[in-house]
């Protein structure tokens, strides 16, 4: 009779700390540990004028692509394995006249769209010379295989955007998170 308690005793155990191991991500199974990394960042070159309504952020510098699921010619980001991913993007909005722009300061406003639906959006506007502007969305969204996800100005914008190291980058980044 001790003897089968002791093994009942051992059997709990070993569930009790396998199920703990599970809970705290120190253990790992076959198909968890398959799942490949994803995280991509990408941003303006350069300062650049507002875009037209509807129009894509087309990102030309690639600093992070792991998985290479963006596309720097389109500016989609196109999820390779479902899962919990994060998105952040950030707009710069200049209170000068930069990249050819003139009239109005900067405006614009940005939307992450999944599948061609905005999941959030952000807004930068300039209303004075040297009133600059900046603005950033994150989101935490589910993802199927497949999924594709992009910025676009919702509306015409107006006056021009930074992207520079001293006034800031317009970037977009994503990782998947589980």
């Amino acid at each position: 009779m001790k003897t089968i308690a002791l093994v009942c005793v051992a059997i709990c155990l070993t569930f009790s700390l396998a199920s703990s191991l599970c809970y705290h991500g120190s253990y790992r199974t076959s198909e968890e540990s398959s799942v490949v990394p994803v995280a991509f960042y990408v941003y303006y070159s350069s300062t650049f004028k507002a875009l037209q309504q509807n129009q894509p952020f087309i990102f030309d510098s690639v600093e992070t692509n792991y998985g290479n699921g963006y596309d720097k010619n389109t500016g989609v980001f196109t999820a390779l394995s479902a899962g919990l991913y994060a998105f952040s993007w950030t707009i710069h909005a200049a209170g000068t006249h930069q990249a050819g722009s003139s009239g109005q300061y900067g405006e614009m406003v940005a939307v992450l769209k999944q599948n061609g639906i905005a999941k959030g959006s952000i807004y930068a506007d300039t209303e004075k010379e040297y009133d600059d502007d900046s603005a950033t969305g994150f989101v935490i969204l589910a993802v199927s295989t497949r999924d594709t996800f992009q910025i676009v100005s919702q509306t015409e914008g107006q006056g021009a955007f930074y992207s520079t190291m001293s006034n800031g980058k317009t970037s977009f980044s994503g990782f998947r998170i589980a």
